[in-house]
């Protein structure tokens, strides 16, 4: 690709990912997802500039793009398969396209849209998966399938995608273990890329959302002692790194404590209710430090 043309994809992106940001409160009026479509539109052009990927020669579904067989509902291990050379890197490329238009029309409220991109970007990325360039985003797609058919209340499914998220990250960190690229270094020139220690505080955040979304599932589905296994594990992530709302913690720590009560672990819960109330002082006093979750993370 000529520098010129792969400098325009790049601004292009980058601009798409700023204008992604924009909080709804600050368009107009009747217009709040202006910025929204404005970033669709050049996430757009940057597609067309990439051009057609190889599978989009080929699009009959796969046996594992639906959730209900295959590896995606089973959780199966994952090879290893490097994403080198042109032809992979230009699907890896095309794959964050497809993930961040997905994220955008689910943000509008274009749900089927929405997740008709992220499979895509899931049918990209499927060799390639276990890959130090392609493992977060593809866990990342994965867990903002998981949250739109939770939105759908189709629990079963949702659970089956996010399962499979944390069984890929669990294979990753024990086979391979270094931290992986974040997806938006697929646009960023050399000398711009990310430390080491960057990328670990992305790809641990993203794991720990996908504890956080499997523990509502959990509790949706009634399985209540998962659920609390999950949600403290959560807590306790958000804690070791620093990334959590004291608002938001604190309540969930108090809820917690009170499934810890009903189980009669009292010291179990009286630590929960401690640490909630700890927390809970920090309240208008420290800058939080973490952004609401949501689900391009």
């Amino acid at each position: 690709m000529a520098d010129a043309p792969w400098a325009e994809i790049r601004e292009k992106f980058q601009t798409a990912l700023a204008l992604s940001r924009v909080e709804l409160h600050k368009n107009p009026e009747k217009e709040p997802y202006k910025s929204k479509y404005s970033a669709r539109a050049l996430l757009e052009e940057v597609k067309a500039l990439l051009g057609p990927a190889p599978e989009d020669e080929d699009e009959r579904p796969q046996a594992d793009d639906c959730l209900g067989a295959g590896e995606h509902a089973l959780g199966l291990p994952a090879e290893l398969v490097e994403a080198e050379g042109p032809v992979a890197q230009g699907a890896v490329r095309r794959a964050v396209i497809e993930f961040h238009l997905g994220v955008n029309h689910i943000d509008t409220e274009e749900l089927s849209a929405g997740e008709e991109h992220l499979v895509k970007c899931l049918r990209l990325l499927r060799k390639y998966r276990l890959s130090h360039d392609c493992v977060s985003l593809y866990i990342q797609a994965q867990n903002n399938l998981g949250i739109l058919w939770s939105e759908r209340e189709e629990i079963e499914t949702a659970q089956a995608y996010l399962e499979s998220s944390e069984a890929l990250y669990n294979q990753y960190m024990k086979e391979i273990g270094s931290p992986p690229l974040d997806p938006t270094e697929h646009f960023l020139p050399e000398e711009e890329k990310l430390s080491e220690q960057e990328r670990s505080k992305r790809f641990e955040k993203v794991y720990t959302h996908n504890l956080y979304y499997l523990a509502q599932v959990y509790q949706h589905m009634e399985m209540f002692e998962k659920a609390a296994h999950y949600c403290h594990s959560t807590l306790k992530r958000q804690l070791e790194h620093n990334a959590y709302h004291p608002m938001e913690w604190a309540i969930n720590a108090a809820t917690l404590s009170q499934f810890y009560i009903n189980k009669q672990c009292f010291m179990e819960a009286r630590h929960c209710l401690s640490a909630a109330n700890v927390i809970f002082g920090q309240i208008g006093k420290i800058r939080t430090t973490e952004d609401r979750q949501h689900r391009r993370a």
